[in-house]
Protein backbone atom coordinates (compact mmCIF):
# COMPACT_ATOMS: atom_id res chain seq x y z
CA UNK A 1 0.00 0.00 0.00
CA UNK A 2 1.34 3.24 -0.77
CA UNK A 3 0.33 5.55 1.57
CA UNK A 4 0.33 9.45 1.39
CA UNK A 5 -1.63 10.48 4.79
CA UNK A 6 -1.28 9.62 8.02
CA UNK A 7 -4.13 11.02 10.51
CA UNK A 8 -3.95 10.48 14.42
CA UNK A 9 -7.46 10.60 15.62
CA UNK A 10 -8.28 10.90 19.66
CA UNK A 11 -10.83 11.02 22.24
CA UNK A 12 -9.09 11.59 25.05
CA UNK A 13 -9.78 13.63 27.64
CA UNK A 14 -7.39 13.19 30.35
CA UNK A 15 -4.29 13.07 27.61
CA UNK A 16 -3.00 9.54 27.45
CA UNK A 17 -4.98 8.08 24.49
CA UNK A 18 -3.42 11.09 22.66
CA UNK A 19 0.00 10.50 23.61
CA UNK A 20 0.13 6.70 22.08
CA UNK A 21 -1.84 7.61 19.56
CA UNK A 22 0.50 10.83 18.88
CA UNK A 23 3.44 8.21 19.37
CA UNK A 24 2.63 5.85 16.60
CA UNK A 25 1.93 8.25 13.86
CA UNK A 26 5.40 9.86 13.97
CA UNK A 27 7.18 6.59 13.64
CA UNK A 28 4.79 5.50 10.37
CA UNK A 29 5.95 8.48 7.73
CA UNK A 30 4.36 10.27 5.07
CA UNK A 31 2.23 13.33 5.54
CA UNK A 32 0.71 13.48 9.17
CA UNK A 33 -2.14 15.15 10.55
CA UNK A 34 -4.13 14.84 14.15
CA UNK A 35 -7.82 15.30 14.63
CA UNK A 36 -8.72 15.97 18.55
CA UNK A 37 -12.49 14.75 18.92
CA UNK A 38 -12.46 15.25 23.04
CA UNK A 39 -13.61 19.34 23.26
CA UNK A 40 -17.33 19.11 22.84
CA UNK A 41 -19.01 21.62 20.17
CA UNK A 42 -20.51 20.93 16.58
CA UNK A 43 -18.19 18.86 13.90
CA UNK A 44 -18.48 18.13 10.51
CA UNK A 45 -18.23 14.76 9.38
CA UNK A 46 -14.91 13.35 8.21
CA UNK A 47 -13.93 11.35 4.87
CA UNK A 48 -10.80 9.33 4.34
CA UNK A 49 -9.75 7.53 1.31
CA UNK A 50 -8.05 4.64 0.13
CA UNK A 51 -4.55 5.62 0.35
CA UNK A 52 -4.59 7.09 3.51
CA UNK A 53 -4.11 5.27 6.99
CA UNK A 54 -5.64 6.46 10.53
CA UNK A 55 -4.71 5.75 13.37
CA UNK A 56 -8.09 6.01 15.98
CA UNK A 57 -7.50 6.35 20.02
CA UNK A 58 -9.93 6.15 23.00
CA UNK A 59 -9.79 5.39 26.71
CA UNK A 60 -11.84 2.58 28.32
CA UNK A 61 -14.26 2.96 30.53
CA UNK A 62 -15.38 -0.19 32.86
CA UNK A 63 -14.62 -2.10 29.86
CA UNK A 64 -16.36 -0.37 27.09
CA UNK A 65 -15.84 2.71 25.10
CA UNK A 66 -17.02 5.96 26.35
CA UNK A 67 -20.55 6.20 24.20
CA UNK A 68 -19.12 9.94 23.76
CA UNK A 69 -16.52 8.60 22.08
CA UNK A 70 -18.35 6.18 19.53
CA UNK A 71 -20.86 9.25 18.33
CA UNK A 72 -17.79 11.01 17.57
CA UNK A 73 -16.40 8.28 15.97
CA UNK A 74 -19.60 7.78 14.00
CA UNK A 75 -18.74 11.46 12.23
CA UNK A 76 -15.72 9.56 10.52
CA UNK A 77 -15.99 8.10 7.11
CA UNK A 78 -13.77 5.61 5.14
CA UNK A 79 -13.70 4.25 1.58
CA UNK A 80 -11.63 1.03 2.75
CA UNK A 81 -9.42 2.93 4.69
CA UNK A 82 -6.83 0.97 6.60
CA UNK A 83 -6.95 2.14 10.21
CA UNK A 84 -4.68 1.42 13.05
CA UNK A 85 -6.76 0.38 16.65
CA UNK A 86 -6.04 1.92 19.99
CA UNK A 87 -7.57 1.95 23.29
CA UNK A 88 -6.07 2.39 26.62
CA UNK A 89 -6.95 1.33 30.10
CA UNK A 90 -6.24 1.92 33.67
CA UNK A 91 -4.69 -1.21 34.26
CA UNK A 92 -7.58 -3.50 35.06
CA UNK A 93 -8.75 -4.59 31.89
CA UNK A 94 -10.34 -3.56 28.40
CA UNK A 95 -12.30 -6.06 28.06
CA UNK A 96 -14.53 -5.56 25.09
CA UNK A 97 -13.88 -1.96 24.37
CA UNK A 98 -11.04 -2.98 21.75
CA UNK A 99 -13.81 -4.95 19.81
CA UNK A 100 -16.27 -2.86 20.36
CA UNK A 101 -13.76 -0.06 18.76
CA UNK A 102 -12.94 -2.35 15.44
CA UNK A 103 -16.85 -2.40 15.12
CA UNK A 104 -17.08 0.63 14.87
CA UNK A 105 -14.81 1.96 12.50
CA UNK A 106 -15.68 -1.54 10.20
CA UNK A 107 -19.72 -0.40 9.72
CA UNK A 108 -18.08 3.34 9.06
CA UNK A 109 -16.16 2.04 6.37
CA UNK A 110 -12.14 1.20 7.35
CA UNK A 111 -10.31 -2.20 7.12
CA UNK A 112 -8.57 -2.52 10.55
CA UNK A 113 -5.00 -2.73 9.98
CA UNK A 114 -3.62 -3.54 13.53
CA UNK A 115 -4.12 -2.96 17.04
CA UNK A 116 -3.29 -1.84 20.24
CA UNK A 117 -4.43 -2.11 24.02
CA UNK A 118 -2.15 0.04 26.59
CA UNK A 119 -2.06 0.54 29.93
CA UNK A 120 -2.17 4.28 31.01
CA UNK A 121 -2.38 6.17 34.44
CA UNK A 122 -5.89 5.72 36.12
CA UNK A 123 -8.03 8.78 34.92
CA UNK A 124 -9.78 8.24 38.83
CA UNK A 125 -7.20 6.71 40.92
CA UNK A 126 -3.55 7.82 39.22
CA UNK A 127 -1.98 5.54 41.88
CA UNK A 128 -2.66 2.84 39.29
CA UNK A 129 -0.45 2.31 36.72
CA UNK A 130 1.23 6.22 37.65
CA UNK A 131 2.97 7.75 34.92
CA UNK A 132 2.31 5.67 32.08
CA UNK A 133 2.86 4.91 29.43
CA UNK A 134 6.17 5.21 30.32
CA UNK A 135 9.30 4.91 28.67
CA UNK A 136 9.64 0.93 28.74
CA UNK A 137 5.39 1.85 27.26
CA UNK A 138 6.94 4.06 24.79
CA UNK A 139 9.16 1.61 23.34
CA UNK A 140 7.27 -1.13 22.80
CA UNK A 141 4.64 1.63 20.68
CA UNK A 142 7.65 2.24 18.70
CA UNK A 143 8.32 -1.02 17.88
CA UNK A 144 4.48 -1.81 17.32
CA UNK A 145 4.26 1.37 14.75
CA UNK A 146 7.49 -0.13 13.12
CA UNK A 147 5.56 -3.72 12.47
CA UNK A 148 2.45 -1.67 11.39
CA UNK A 149 4.33 0.66 9.09
CA UNK A 150 6.33 -2.67 7.57
CA UNK A 151 2.13 -4.54 6.96
CA UNK A 152 1.70 -1.42 5.13
CA UNK A 153 4.26 -1.83 2.70
CA UNK A 154 3.57 -5.77 2.49
CA UNK A 155 -0.04 -5.88 2.01
CA UNK A 156 -0.54 -5.19 -1.94
CA UNK A 157 -3.82 -3.32 -1.65
CA UNK A 158 -6.39 -2.77 1.25
CA UNK A 159 -9.16 -4.92 -0.06
CA UNK A 160 -6.41 -7.80 0.41
CA UNK A 161 -6.49 -7.03 4.59
CA UNK A 162 -7.60 -9.98 5.99
CA UNK A 163 -10.36 -9.52 9.34
CA UNK A 164 -7.87 -8.71 12.27
CA UNK A 165 -8.68 -10.78 15.51
CA UNK A 166 -8.85 -8.47 18.92
CA UNK A 167 -9.43 -9.57 22.24
CA UNK A 168 -13.43 -9.17 23.32
CA UNK A 169 -16.48 -10.73 23.10
CA UNK A 170 -20.11 -9.68 21.57
CA UNK A 171 -22.76 -9.04 23.23
CA UNK A 172 -20.18 -6.24 24.55
CA UNK A 173 -20.37 -5.93 28.46
CA UNK A 174 -22.60 -3.84 30.63
CA UNK A 175 -21.83 -0.49 31.40
CA UNK A 176 -24.07 1.95 33.11
CA UNK A 177 -21.56 4.84 34.20
CA UNK A 178 -19.72 5.73 37.43
CA UNK A 179 -21.43 8.69 39.64
CA UNK A 180 -18.34 10.46 40.79
CA UNK A 181 -19.82 13.63 41.95
CA UNK A 182 -16.60 16.77 41.37
CA UNK A 183 -16.11 18.83 44.37
CA UNK A 184 -15.48 22.26 43.46
CA UNK A 185 -12.90 24.32 46.31
CA UNK A 186 -12.98 27.99 47.11
CA UNK A 187 -9.72 28.44 45.05
CA UNK A 188 -12.12 27.76 42.01
CA UNK A 189 -12.09 31.45 40.17
CA UNK A 190 -14.70 30.60 37.84
CA UNK A 191 -11.68 30.86 34.72
CA UNK A 192 -14.02 29.06 32.55
CA UNK A 193 -11.66 26.36 31.75
CA UNK A 194 -13.25 23.75 32.60
CA UNK A 195 -16.32 24.56 30.81
CA UNK A 196 -14.91 24.82 27.69
CA UNK A 197 -13.32 21.68 28.22
CA UNK A 198 -15.83 19.26 29.31
CA UNK A 199 -16.55 16.95 26.41
CA UNK A 200 -20.18 16.51 26.99
CA UNK A 201 -21.01 20.61 28.19
CA UNK A 202 -21.92 19.12 32.07
CA UNK A 203 -20.90 22.29 33.49
CA UNK A 204 -22.74 25.26 33.61
CA UNK A 205 -21.86 28.10 31.01
CA UNK A 206 -21.71 31.18 33.12
CA UNK A 207 -20.86 29.34 36.36
CA UNK A 208 -17.77 26.44 36.69
CA UNK A 209 -19.48 25.32 40.28
CA UNK A 210 -22.92 24.47 38.56
CA UNK A 211 -22.46 20.82 37.53
CA UNK A 212 -25.30 18.51 35.33
CA UNK A 213 -24.30 15.51 37.07
CA UNK A 214 -26.61 13.52 35.15
CA UNK A 215 -24.87 14.17 31.57
CA UNK A 216 -21.05 14.15 33.21
CA UNK A 217 -19.47 10.85 32.44
CA UNK A 218 -16.90 10.88 34.78
CA UNK A 219 -13.86 11.41 32.42
CA UNK A 220 -11.94 13.53 34.95
CA UNK A 221 -11.42 16.35 32.78
CA UNK A 222 -12.10 19.09 34.47
CA UNK A 223 -9.75 18.18 37.55
CA UNK A 224 -7.16 17.40 34.94
CA UNK A 225 -7.21 21.11 33.21
CA UNK A 226 -7.80 23.25 36.07
CA UNK A 227 -4.78 25.17 36.70
CA UNK A 228 -6.06 25.94 40.42
CA UNK A 229 -6.29 23.02 41.42
CA UNK A 230 -10.26 23.79 42.15
CA UNK A 231 -11.69 20.41 41.66
CA UNK A 232 -11.63 17.01 43.20
CA UNK A 233 -13.19 14.07 44.70
CA UNK A 234 -13.81 13.16 47.67
CA UNK A 235 -11.00 11.58 49.10
CA UNK A 236 -13.77 9.23 51.58
CA UNK A 237 -15.19 8.24 48.07
CA UNK A 238 -11.65 7.98 46.25
CA UNK A 239 -10.73 5.43 49.23
CA UNK A 240 -14.08 3.24 48.57
CA UNK A 241 -13.11 3.47 44.70
CA UNK A 242 -9.35 2.28 45.46
CA UNK A 243 -10.11 -0.26 47.85
CA UNK A 244 -12.37 -1.36 45.40
CA UNK A 245 -9.77 -1.91 42.38
CA UNK A 246 -6.98 -2.55 44.21
CA UNK A 247 -7.33 -6.55 43.49
CA UNK A 248 -7.51 -5.93 39.60
CA UNK A 249 -5.76 -3.02 39.23
CA UNK A 250 -2.46 -3.78 41.10
CA UNK A 251 0.85 -5.31 39.62
CA UNK A 252 2.18 -3.77 36.55
CA UNK A 253 0.07 -5.25 33.05
CA UNK A 254 1.53 -5.36 29.70
CA UNK A 255 0.47 -3.50 26.74
CA UNK A 256 -1.95 -6.23 23.72
CA UNK A 257 -1.03 -5.99 20.24
CA UNK A 258 -2.91 -7.52 17.32
CA UNK A 259 -1.31 -7.74 13.32
CA UNK A 260 -3.30 -10.60 12.19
Amino acid sequence: MNMKQVTGIYFSPTGHSKKVVRVIVSRLGGNTEYLDLTDAGKRPDYHFHENEVVVVGAPVYGGRLPQTAVERFRKLHGNQTPAVLVVTYGNRDYDDALLELKDVLVEQGFRPLTAAAVVAEHNVIPSFASARPDGADVKRLQHFADKTARKMKLVSCNYALKDLAVNGKRPYKEYHGVPLKIKVSSSCDNCGTCIRKCPVQAISRTDSRVMDEERCISCMRCIHVCPVHGRSISRLLLLVVKQKLKKDCSGRKEPDFFYK
